[in-house]
């Protein structure tokens, strides 16, 4: 049966906690415990709250303290790996092609507007609503404005987060993508922060070098570029690593990768929804820590409470602001100064010269031309994909990725051979401006957890609805980037057919920034510079929703560094109550 907790339930609760005191609570006997005891709650099991949780437990085994953390996230564990890269599996590894549906299917839509479902050929008695009304239709946001919509702003519930199918790009970006964050942690301290975020992240940039198909794409720009002299392209500072074991394969890193050696040590609650922060008794100023996260599980819609001493949020740059709002914990810019990436794409199938340029004495080609003798193309079939990166730079304000790989969209099927397919993507930042916003609706969280149309989503949380365009500059400079792209791509091959250079759809990104932007201002921020939340003694937040600035460059590395100097933090605020 159901178990939700009323306010009274929850004030009975925490007074039994509170006359009980600190009890001996271990990780396997709290199961049906109403009450959850830990050091540190962390909301979120991705890249961003497994830098928390590794942060953290380093600092205490270094210093013999144990501190007891709780996990939770509202996907489910899927895979033999906790929070591991999908993409890891040999089958993927061998057709990347096959990881388009993956994706498609971790990819849930934040805001879909309701749309025109009149049908003037439906035949029959089939039954259509009346002239004067609309269907209502489970999941969709009436109140979405489609021109304003991030259409493809989607999230990943499953435990590891967007870390199971990412693309695992770690640029360190440019310092105009830095403008704002270097008010709030400076150059210098954030330069090693990155480097530590690269570390934790298994950043490399050299794992695809002894690709055949790596090396012809690197001549094609080596000629492309001889119409910008000065621009330079390089390796893709990529998190993966080749295997010892069977150098055909890497390993992509996900948040299993993060946590190291501390995963699957620590509590981790699936499949349960954090519905907000709370208090037994909050004091009238500011300043009072928060005391418990009310959780549920959505296999038994049994709620529960986590009480610690130290909470972190790392949901996500839409699902963080939601929790929050969903506390009554509502900064004034919480969800204002979102910025999103333009994005532009097209495939190219390279040109004859640079696949007639293939060294036929290589030892890889005379090896594949006796197992494949009637093979046209002299590029072995686990050839490793190319993998170049054209940095942002003052000039060129964008982040280009020329290499593939396998999103939501761009499977080749058989319309070519892949290994002839060189993919490109570039990304084009915006404005940061604060009328760029989600909204939620002031009705807070309905206790049942039903979907209202408008007010709550499907997991009966704040809807959110995005109130987001490109200004006049963002669309100069998106068609600035466009011609960079056909310039580019038409010096390495000739366009697929129906893969041709084309603006993406507002979202598909998925590198939302500044839905609760750190900075020093409180009228401008919403956490500060180590991601506390202004006001909130023990609450800190992560994820690329902390970045302040407008960027080009994939924004994961920034978010890890941001999230380390936030776990440093919540180790200085725990270190004399444990």
């Amino acid at each position: 049966m159901p178990i939700r907790y009323s306010e009274e339930k929850i004030r009975e609760l925490l007074q039994q906690h509170h006359d009980r005191g600190p009890s001996s609570q271990s990780r396997t006997n709290r199961a049906g415990e109403p009450v959850i005891e830990c050091d540190v709650f962390i909301a979120g099991s991705g890249p961003i709250g497994a830098t928390y949780a590794r942060t953290i437990l380093d600092w205490a085994k270094a210093n013999n303290k144990s501190p007891q953390i709780v996990m939770a996230d509202i996907g489910s564990k899927d895979g033999n790996i906790t929070g591991g890269h999908h993409k890891n599996s040999i089958k993927y590894q061998k057709d990347i092609d096959m990881f388009v549906n993956v994706i498609k299917g971790a990819l849930q839509p934040i805001s879909v507007p309701t749309s025109d479902t009149f049908q003037p050929t439906l035949g029959g008695t089939g039954w259509t609503p009346s002239p004067t009304q609309a269907l209502v239709i489970q999941g969709n946001n009436p109140d979405q404005d489609p021109r304003t919509n991030l259409k493809e702003a989607s999230v990943t519930r499953t435990v590891g987060g967007m870390a199971t199918h990412w693309t695992c790009s770690c640029p360190i970006p440019n310092d105009e993508e830095r403008i704002e964050l270097h008010k709030v942690i400076p150059k210098p301290k954030m330069d090693v922060l990155l480097e530590e975020a690269g570390t934790l992240l298994n950043v490399h940039s050299d794992e695809f070098n002894h690709s055949i198909r790596h090396q012809l794409v690197g001549e094609g720009l080596i000629q492309a570029f001889v119409e910008f002299p000065g621009r330079t392209f390089q390796n893709i500072p990529l998190a993966v690593e080749r295997r010892v074991d069977n150098p055909e394969y890497v390993t992509w890193t996900g948040a299993n990768t993060v946590l190291g050696e501390w995963n699957d040590t620590f509590e981790l609650l699936t499949e349960t929804r954090v519905t907000r922060m709370g208090w037994y008794v909050r004091a009238q100023n500011e300043g009072a820590p928060v005391e418990y996260a009310l959780v549920r599980d959505l296999r038994t819609n049994q709620d529960r409470l986590v009480v610690a001493k130290a909470f972190v949020i790392a949901c996500g740059a839409m699902p963080t602001p939601q929790i929050l709002w969903n506390s009554s914990i509502t900064p004034p810019v919480l969800g204002h100064y979102i910025t999103e990436q333009s994005m532009a794409f097209c495939q190219v199938i390279m040109k004859r010269e640079l696949i007639d340029s293939v060294d036929p004495n290589d030892p890889r080609v005379i090896e594949h031309k006796k197992k494949h003798p009637n093979d046209p193309l002299p590029i072995p079939f686990n050839d490793p994909e190319p993998q170049w990166m054209i940095p942002y730079s003052t000039d060129f304000p964008w982040h280009v990725q020329v290499h593939r790989d396998a999103f939501s969209y761009g499977d080749v099927g058989p319309k070519a051979d892949p290994r002839t397919v060189v993919d490109l993507r570039f990304f084009g930042k915006g404005e940061i401006r604060q009328e760029n916003r989600i909204n939620m609706s002031p009705a807070r969280f309905l206790r049942d957890g039903e979907w209202v149309a408008g007010v709550t989503d499907i997991y009966g949380m704040p809807q959110v609805t995005f109130t987001v365009t490109r200004s006049e500059n963002d669309k100069q400079r998106d068609q600035r980037m466009m011609k960079d792209m056909t310039t580019i791509a038409n010096s390495l091959g000739s366009y697929i057919p129906g893969s041709e250079p084309q603006f993406m759809e507002p979202g598909l990104a998925m590198h939302v920034t500044g839905t609760i932007r750190i900075g020093i201002e409180r009228a401008t921020s919403v956490a500060d510079a180590q991601s506390r939340v202004h006001g909130l003694p023990n609450l800190w937040v992560g994820g690329n929703g902390c970045l302040p600035d407008a960027t080009g460059s994939n924004p994961t590395r920034t978010s890890v560094a941001i999230a380390i100097e936030g776990a440093r933090s919540v180790i200085e605020y725990i270190a004399t109550k444990i």
